[in-house]
């Protein structure tokens, strides 16, 4: 799609939301694809979306791993409003603490003591940040009690508000690779896909065991230095400390509503395979975490209503397929 028409169907719909007196949903900005890429200098297309969020209140979950956030002015002072305004929560993402490990994992990215510059440049103005451990590799990213004390106290000496830790997930031959390259030990893998597609090659990721090893002890430190912790499609909800996972209750402006997640369901209680999930409880979850959902949805514009629809028509039709939830969220069978 032309970005010209992406930037005419975003504004639609903040000027559509905003103008109804509906209660904005946060936007990812982005995920896939890095919203601040090197030729954004010449297209400024992430800067009209910036500007077009400031001017309809659109809050905006902001991820990125480039430094052109704090290179191009235009961009900087944008963010920098968003976020004193409480629009915006910035997560910078980094997949290593070691700047000649990164260009084995993420070549052409900017090193990681660059991007934690990023951290050091926001923080100083007291706005909310995050730093996504992503993708998250055991032995390369803090791991052992030393380590991750040390990533936390320096977290907290940036000023980072919470910490996201999602594993790497990437085709087996590219996996052993990449450990191969990285020059350590096997660490066992499994699969991540829920099947095998023909024509596609599965997908692993570290194993479930290894995962909650390291991340018990992440979670561990998070905690006693006052950072909200949480994992990002793993499934692991033990270790959630807020009450999301991308970090959107650190927007100062609390009218926003996100949408109904596995998530909630676990925390309050429910073992979908020993208990029913009728539509009453499902809209008690609802009102209880005020989350998006039902009927309530048809009042938003349709070309986010639709897909928010068939999320939750996915998520309940999930929670009643045991093998799905034991693959993709294994603590909620441990309720």
């Amino acid at each position: 799609m032309p970005r010209k028409e992406v930037l005419r169907i975003f504004e639609s719909v903040c000027r559509s939301v905003h103008r109804r007196g509906l209660k904005p949903i946060p936007f990812r900005f982005s995920t896939l694809v890095d919203p601040f890429p090197p030729h954004e200098e010449l297209y400024r297309f992430s800067e009209y979306v910036l500007k077009i969020a400031l001017d309809y209140e659109q809050p905006l979950i902001i991820n990125t791993k480039s430094i052109k956030v704090v290179e191009i002015e235009g961009v900087k002072k944008l963010v920098e409003e968003l976020l004193g305004r409480g629009l915006a929560v910035l997560q910078i993402s980094i997949p290593v603490l070691d700047d000649v490990k990164a260009r084995i994992i993420e070549s052409i990215a900017p090193l990681p003591s660059k991007r934690l510059g990023i951290l050091k440049v926001f923080n100083g103005c007291g706005y909310p940040t995050v730093l996504r451990l992503s993708p998250y590799i055991p032995t390369v990213l803090p791991t052992n009690e030393e380590e991750v004390e040390y990533l936390v106290g320096f977290l907290k000496d940036y000023g980072v508000k919470h910490m996201i830790v999602e594993s790497l997930r990437i085709e087996r031959e590219f996996m052993e690779s990449i450990i191969k390259l990285l020059g350590i030990s096997d660490l066992g893998f499994e699969g991540y896909s829920l099947r095998e597609v023909s024509g596609l090659k599965p997908i692993v990721r570290f194993s479930k065991e290894l995962r909650i090893k390291c991340y018990e002890v992440l979670h561990k430190y998070a905690v006693r230095s006052g950072l909200g912790f949480s994992t990002c499609k793993e499934g692991l909800f033990r270790f959630h400390t807020s009450n999301d996972c991308c970090g959107a209750y650190l927007l100062k402006d609390k009218d926003y509503v996100l949408r109904l997640t596995l998530w909630d369901i676990y925390r309050v209680g429910i073992n979908p395979v020993k208990q029913e999930l009728s539509d009453d409880l499902i809209r008690s979850v609802c009102r209880r975490f005020s989350r998006l959902c039902s009927e309530e949805l048809s009042e938003y514009p349709k070309i986010i209503s639709k897909p928010m629809k068939y999320h939750e028509k996915r998520l309940l039709r999930i929670l009643k397929e045991p093998e799905v939830i034991k693959h993709i969220v294994p603590d909620l069978l441990e309720i």
